[in-house]
């Protein structure tokens, strides 16, 4: 189950609405501030690791990018006229 949506209910406790990423059920739930804490410390851990994927894929477009600009000028492609307005 993962949040989807939170908020705090008061000093010690979380209202948080769950879902489950393989059968896409939601349910509502009452937790601790310890299971809300250990709730955001996964998120966190997830949106890392997404976060690193996804600066890899953009590193390999720009090198992909670069390739194909240095490659359009060694065969006199393209030019400094063409970036000029």
């Amino acid at each position: 189950m993962n949040p989807v949506d939170w908020e705090p209910l008061d000093e010690h406790q979380w209202w948080m609405l769950l879902r489950c990423a393989q059968c896409d059920t939601y349910r509502e739930a009452i937790v601790a501030d310890a299971d809300a804490e250990r709730y955001d410390a996964e998120l966190n851990r997830r949106a890392d690791v997404l976060a690193r994927a996804v600066a890899r894929i953009e590193r390999q477009e720009m090198l992909a990018d670069v390739e194909m600009l240095t490659l359009a000028l060694r065969r006199g492609l393209i030019d400094a006229a063409d970036f000029t307005h």
